[in-house]
């Protein structure tokens, strides 16, 4: 309840800050829509309470303050006054070194959206608020086990405000996370499970350099895109009925649901898996005039979770067919709506104290996409970015009677897609 209290807010604020700058968003450009940058800097967390088996009894213990380093990529879109953005993880430093025990606490934003109720300005001190999507990893390492399990919340939405300061092409950011969700239920053993709570809070603070990626050199393009109306379909003013398309692009996956059989058998273990960083790899057509595409994307992704001495492991290799329909187009923002259908096999392994087993399943599964273009040049550009989603929600398998349930979210962060006929075109 209280991210849809928070998802208000922020809107309200939104709507007031359009409302104050309504006169001035009639003379931007399309070509001023969005600005790319990347961002570097660090997430600060306090110290928290840990917990430990001694004499097969559970005490407590301190973990020290960390510092995890990240790499922001984003935009700022609709003329200053949002933007949006992914974080990369680099790397964590715990404050407090211990000779016994450390931890692992790793913040990771899958999509991330700001609203600054005042449109950014260059020499203006901007606030702004916002929510992530996001994923956060929790290890305890205690010797001399330190095989302890890696768990994750896959799904938070996690709240944050902030001030940002820009001179020129960099800005200075501070921000300040708010983690409600910062209970685990944490296996200290294969039998006993103890409540951690880590941090609440974060606070954030970032380097960020922009710079504009959507003009051309040639002047009269620029003129022509700029023309475009800000509301209208993708395929206004198209001259080509249709183009081929290459894609591919940096992926992750979720399990939305619990494995009822991870919670009966393996309790030790996640119980919902994420997998490993893959590539959405694609080849497809657009129906320029149509406002459609088809597309059929080749994913390989990993899961795996471990602890002690148990371990299970998940390959999937996957081909989707999939059909699309944008929306519209708003100052090159297109976003989409299709479904899909993909053809999975599943390798399925488990090792327990150096036991193993392993299953294969096959299986069809329907799905629904949506995502967005960024298309600045409309059916004109031979390379854009696209951002894409598919949901699976009826993908399972059984292992030995207990249901594994592989309801799966598939998040294609950034891909880049490649035009060859349009390029060509424009050699010409």
């Amino acid at each position: 309840m209280k991210q849809y209290v928070l998802i208000g807010i922020i809107a309200l604020f939104s709507l007031n800050g359009f409302a104050q700058e309504e006169s001035q968003l009639e003379g931007k450009k399309r070509l001023d829509f969005a600005k790319m940058y990347f961002e570097l800097g660090g997430n600060f967390s306090p110290s928290f309470t840990g917990k430990r088996l001694v004499n097969n009894q559970v005490t407590s213990f301190e973990n020290g303050a960390s510092m995890t380093q990240y790499l922001n990529w984003g935009a700022f879109h609709f003329w200053g006054h949002a933007e949006f953005y992914i974080t990369f993880p680099l790397n964590q430093v715990n404050f407090k070194k211990e000779e016994e025990t450390d931890f692992q606490l790793i913040n990771y934003v899958v999509t991330g959206a700001r609203i600054l109720p005042w449109a950014f300005r260059e020499n203006k001190l901007r606030p702004y608020l916002g929510a992530s999507w996001g994923a956060t990893d929790f290890q305890q390492k205690i010797k001399p086990e330190e095989n302890q399990t890696v768990l994750s919340k896959d799904f938070m939405l996690v709240p944050e405000v902030g001030l940002m300061y820009g001179y020129k092409n960099v800005m200075l950011r501070m921000g300040l996370g708010y983690y409600y969700d910062n209970k685990w239920d944490y296996p200290l053993s294969r039998t006993t499970i103890a409540e951690i709570e880590t941090p609440k809070f974060n606070f954030q603070i970032g380097l960020n350099y922009s710079f504009d990626a959507t003009r051309k050199k040639d002047p009269v393009i620029n003129e022509e895109w700029n023309s475009y109306p800000k509301t209208s379909q993708l395929g206004y003013d198209a001259t080509r009925f249709g183009d081929f398309f290459i894609g591919a692009g940096p992926s992750l996956s979720f399990s939305l649901s619990p494995s009822s059989y991870n919670q009966e058998n393996l309790p030790y273990l996640k119980d919902k898996l994420t997998s490993n960083n893959y590539f959405d790899v694609a080849v497809g057509y657009q129906l320029n005039k149509l406002g459609m595409f088809t597309a059929l994307s080749f994913r390989n992704p990993t899961y795996k979770t471990e602890g002690y001495g148990a371990e299970q492991k998940i390959k999937k290799i996957s081909l989707a067919f999939e059909v699309n329909k944008f929306l519209t187009d708003y100052s090159g923002f297109a976003p989409y709506l299709g479904v899909n259908v993909a053809y999975d096999r599943l390798k399925y392994t488990q090792s327990i104290d150096g036991e193993s087993k392993e299953y294969s399943f096959d299986s069809f599964e329907p799905g629904i996409t949506f995502g967005w273009d960024i298309v600045p040049g409309k059916t004109s550009e031979a390379l854009i970015l696209r951002t894409n989603l598919r949901w699976y929600p009826f993908s399972s398998f059984d292992v030995e009677g207990g249901k594994f349930s592989f309801s799966q979210l598939e998040y294609n962060l950034i891909q880049v897609v490649f035009y060859p006929s349009r390029w060509s075109k424009k050699k010409k």
